[in-house]
């Protein structure tokens, strides 16, 4: 009896010693701040091309310290940075995360819609209504807040709203970005602070328009530079007032895709990152910013003018002074920091043609007015077209289905006949690509994972290499059209070891690495899977 009474008195105590134990907090080191990099722009070659300019401390501490992944490609086809952004940030592709490109059409409205508009919001600062909404699945951004409530915090700085917004996803406490009309910093009422502190204090006291003041010429030698500029300038080298308008007709400056967004990113992002005490706490808090090293009425994404080279050089050193401060403030040994671009074609295709290469430029207006006339003398003096946008045409169904028509073969009518057009590839019915299954590198698959049932037309149409759809404005809808569309990838900071990471990664691999670091969920659509190299 007073044998079991003891072993009865033993295995309570190792109970509740274990219940102890599964209460404490986790013991898993980890990064107290995280800080993401989206380079709009940003090409591995140019890099490469620049690097003995770099300062040790910009680009190259990051790149020769860190992890360099340089064969890291997008799942998805190129429609614009919001998609591009939210695949990295979920983990996950617009099939599961809703976010098909910066823009859709809208078949219930018959209008194109930014994708992060949302008419119950409010703006601050500015008459636009937007918000994560449309965004299905949770960010990176979101599971460290989940992970960690009312104690991580979390920010977004950007150039533009569909950055700041991607970047920021549901639960930032505040996203801000650049109104290149009125010179300010703007938000959304979506987020919980609206405009922070720091973002309206620049604006009330002239911090902002000291950057809008600074004109932009060469940081060095013009006669320094690999290429000649693209507007030259006899006594500067090249001059640019940030200030001055897009085009004739246009409210929008040139401010974007000047130096003096960059510095006014850098400013805030610094600003947020010591008055909100980043980085202090043991839980992990994340610092979301959006640079450029686009340039002004650029022609071409190749490095060949002294403008690109020179907004390269001045982002190397807002690099450096981000180093800095984050090493002063927190330390770069407690910070993790990743660097990403967008989908980029390596040449234009102005550039292409040039070089008596096949390329070109894809309107779908002549296309769709022919395609109706077609249809009319089918089928009748009809609107048989509904809508166009980003390569989906929508069909008018309930015309189609009031004469009686079979819409399979009225979708094979109009697939037929697109490909009859220069610069298209294939068109195909959207039920083809919505159920498709099999390997997962093809390009059918990436057009798969780059549709939404919500967002989808009824025929897809792809393009031919080297060419590139625009808009009525010469736009680009999405700008790359390679067949592997890469991007440069850096891990950088924490315990992350230098190394050049060579294995074929995808976007969609960089949320998980960044969850098992933390030792957090995964985004719950997530379909990546860890970057084994960067193992801490």
């Amino acid at each position: 009896m007073r044998f079991l009474l003891h072993n009865i008195f033993l295995i309570s105590i190792l109970l509740l010693l274990s219940l102890h134990v599964s209460a404490q907090p986790s013991t898993v080191e980890r990064p107290r701040l995280v800080v993401g990099i989206m380079v709009d722009g940003l090409q591995q070659k140019h890099i490469d091309l620049l690097w003995n300019y770099f300062d040790p401390n910009g680009f190259k501490k990051i790149i020769g310290q860190g992890a360099n992944c340089r064969n890291v490609s997008y799942n998805i086809v190129s429609a614009g940075n919001a998609s591009d952004i939210a695949t990295v940030m979920t983990g996950s592709i617009p099939y599961y995360n809703g976010i098909v490109g910066n823009n859709y059409y809208n078949r219930t409205e018959d209008e194109i819609q930014s994708i992060i508009q949302d008419d119950d919001q409010i703006g601050i600062g500015t008459k636009q209504t937007l918000s994560a909404h449309n965004l299905l699945a949770s960010t990176i951004s979101d599971e460290i807040i989940l992970a960690n409530p009312g104690k991580s915090k979390s920010y977004a700085v950007a150039l533009s709203p569909e950055e700041a917004i991607m970047l920021g996803g549901h639960t930032a406490k505040s996203v801000a970005w650049i109104d290149d009309v009125n010179y300010k910093w703007i938000t959304t009422g979506y987020y919980t602070d609206g405009l922070s502190h720091w973002a309206d204090e620049m604006n009330v006291n002239g911090v902002f328009q000291n950057y809008m003041s600074r004109t932009w010429g060469p940081i060095y030698n013009i006669n320094t530079y690999l290429s000649k500029p693209n507007r030259e300038d006899k006594k500067w080298g090249f001059f640019y007032d940030p200030t001055t308008k897009k085009g004739k007709h246009s409210l929008a400056s040139i401010l974007r895709t000047t130096p003096a967004a960059n510095g006014l990113v850098t400013e805030l992002g610094l600003k947020i990152l010591e008055n909100e005490h980043l980085g202090t706490e043991s839980q992990p808090d994340i610092l979301l910013l959006q640079f450029t090293v686009r340039t002004p009425f650029e022609k071409t994404t190749s490095l060949q003018s002294a403008e690109k080279e020179d907004i390269y050089l001045r982002l190397d050193k807002e690099i450096q002074t981000l180093l800095q401060k984050i090493d002063v403030k927190v330390g770069l040994d407690r910070t993790l920091i990743y660097m990403f671009g967008n989908q980029t074609q390596i040449h234009s295709p102005t550039e292409l043609g040039e070089n008596k290469i096949p390329a070109g430029y894809f309107n779908a207006d002549r296309s769709l007015a022919l395609l109706s006339t077609y249809l009319m003398a089918i089928y009748g003096q009809e609107k048989w077209i509904s809508g166009y946008y980003g390569k989906n045409i929508f069909l008018n169904k309930v015309k189609i289905e009031e004469k009686k028509l079979n819409f399979t073969d009225f979708q094979k009518t109009v697939a037929e006949f697109m490909l009859d057009f220069e610069g298209i590839q294939s068109a195909i019915q959207s039920s083809q690509v919505l159920n498709l299954g099999g390997n997962s590198n093809s390009e059918m698959t990436r057009i798969r994972n780059s549709t939404n049932k919500n967002c989808v037309g009824d025929i897809i149409i792809t393009l031919l290499p080297g060419w590139i759809e625009v808009d009525n404005k010469n736009n680009p809808v999405g700008e790359s059209n390679s067949i592997v569309s890469y991007t440069p990838l850096y891990f950088f900071g924490w315990k992350i070891k230098p190394q050049t990471v060579s294995a074929s990664y995808q976007t969609t691999d960089i949320a998980p690495t960044i969850s098992r670091i933390l030792d957090i969920p995964m985004p719950n659509a997530c379909i990546g899977k860890p970057i084994i190299e960067i193992n801490p």
